[in-house]
């Protein structure tokens, strides 16, 4: 019954008939596109794209302008943080580096330097409190 079955695709406007195996790699390819729009749908930011989302892009322009008295404020708390990082021991300074500028892990720092995770752990804490004691004084 299933040989009987004819397969059509849409070709210029036109229903035309094919094998079942051209009828398959059609659709696969075109489920392939669909896939590979919505895809690049979701990473796509254009005014025609807010437009059919119906998003004011006035308001989009207007939540990423910076605002110049918080790029003040910003600028003050990384001239602060620099001080604060300024004022901490060598070694303190090089966990943090370590840590937070170079993105190691606590286990790969305290295998690096043959020190327990867990001191890792309790010495960040600390410098952390210290650099919030040095920042908000």
């Amino acid at each position: 019954m299933s040989e009987n079955k004819k397969y059509t695709i849409v070709v210029k406007h036109q229903r035309v008939e094919v094998s079942k195996v051209v009828y398959y790699a059609y659709h696969k390819s075109r489920e392939a596109e669909r896939y590979q729009d919505k895809v690049a749908r979701q990473f796509e930011l254009s005014l025609e794209r807010f437009q059919e989302d119906g998003v004011h892009i006035e308001l989009q322009f207007t939540f990423h302008q910076p605002n110049v008295e918080d790029e003040l404020i910003r600028q003050e708390q990384l001239q602060k943080l620099k001080l604060a990082l300024a004022a901490l021991d060598p070694e303190e300074r090089q966990l943090i580096h370590e840590l937070f500028f170079n993105g190691k892990s606590e286990r790969a720092l305290s295998s690096m330097i043959a020190v327990p995770q867990k001191t890792i752990n309790d010495r960040k804490k600390k410098i952390l409190m210290k650099l919030r004691y040095l920042i908000e004084n």
